[in-house]
């Protein structure tokens, strides 16, 4: 059994889809791992690391896939980098934002599991690569926002004066935003948050957040010193905020779009507004803790490729996991791309 691993060509994507701890548990299993060389470079793992681990490098990616059965991947594959896959190869990636090549599907018979696709029931819960990415995403959303806010966070007191802390709205009580407001919380901050779920109040208020009605967002929206948007996620994230809404946020204020919720902006991007609102837009910061997001991937596709059957490529459709993240199997569309 081949599994091949590529070093990533997304912009700006420094995570890989097998660490080698990873490399080292499948090794073990009698699988042979083919890594490109310094596919973990840029996520602070060295070539000789996965050698050491059991898997053996290639020089590159066309080397690597050669008698590869499987590949796993971080992000979807290029219509460019789908043209060296070799014939019956099953391909396990996010594939959101996936255009795929139908022709060249059927013609190479190729298989497509979409990790963005796992149910949230209790058993997909280690294949959960939402979950684990977005709750990194949380997380360092909060730090990029105190990181250029021009205010210290928590409440001091001090014989100079008493200084406030910052307030934290936070849009969306997803993975994401519940990582958010317990980062933001342990900053000192005071911490607040809209969802329109309305059961979504509980979980914000175990965290120390003040949940706000959906009604009440505005008066809190433009009184926040720092804003994170992170409800729903690509593609099919709701539009919260245009440029007129940015206009009327506080001066210097910091907001952070994690989810897509901005518009008028582009998948990455920092501008400030004319009032001085800084506003980062940015759908991948997991990419930007690769060490930690790498590990985390993994293990959930290696809880991935567990599933029974999976190995052998004799999947059972009829398992929910497996019927709701295949795209096609040996070149048949079997779900909307």
């Amino acid at each position: 059994m081949n599994i091949a691993v590529l070093k990533e060509t997304s912009a700006g994507e420094k995570r890989v889809a097998l660490t080698p701890d990873a490399v080292r548990k499948l090794s073990a299993e009698g699988l042979e791992i083919k890594i490109e060389k310094d596919a973990g470079l840029n996520a602070g793992f060295a070539d000789k690391e996965y050698t050491a681990a059991g898997a053996k490098t290639a020089p590159n990616a066309k080397s690597a896939l050669q008698n590869a059965e499987f590949l796993f991947k971080i992000n979807a594959p290029s219509a460019e980098e789908s043209k060296i896959f070799p014939e019956n190869l099953t391909v396990i990636a996010d594939f959101r934002g996936f255009s795929p090549d139908r022709a060249l599907i059927k013609k190479q018979r190729f298989s497509f599991f979409a990790l963005d696709r796992i149910p949230r029931i209790s058993r997909a819960q280690s294949m959960d690569i939402l979950s684990s990415q977005d709750n990194l995403a949380g997380y360092k959303a909060v730090l990029e926002a105190v990181n250029t806010l021009n205010r210290a966070v928590p409440m001091m007191t001090t014989a100079a004066g008493s200084v406030m802390p910052v307030r934290v709205l936070i849009i969306g009580v997803g993975v994401a935003g519940l990582q958010a407001m317990a980062t933001a919380k342990r900053l000192g901050a005071s911490v607040y948050a809209s969802d329109i779920r309305e059961e979504a109040g509980k979980q914000a208020e175990s965290l120390g957040a003040r949940f706000i009605e959906k009604s009440a967002v505005n008066s809190f929206l433009y009184e926040a010193d720092i804003i994170i948007t992170a409800a729903g996620s690509l593609p099919a994230a709701p539009l919260l905020l245009g440029r007129k809404e940015i206009k009327r946020l506080k001066a210097n204020s910091v907001l952070v779009d994690i989810a897509g919720n901005v518009g008028g902006i582009g998948q990455k991007e920092i501008y400030t507004a004319e009032n001085g609102t800084v506003v980062i837009s940015d759908r991948h910061l997991a990419s930007s803790l690769p060490d930690t997001a790498s590990r985390l991937f993994a293990n959930n596709i290696c809880n991935f490729f567990n599933l029974p059957g999976f190995r052998e490529r004799k999947p059972d459709f009829a398992d929910d996991i497996i019927n709701q993240t295949c795209l096609c199997w040996q070149g048949k569309i079997r779900s909307r791309t």
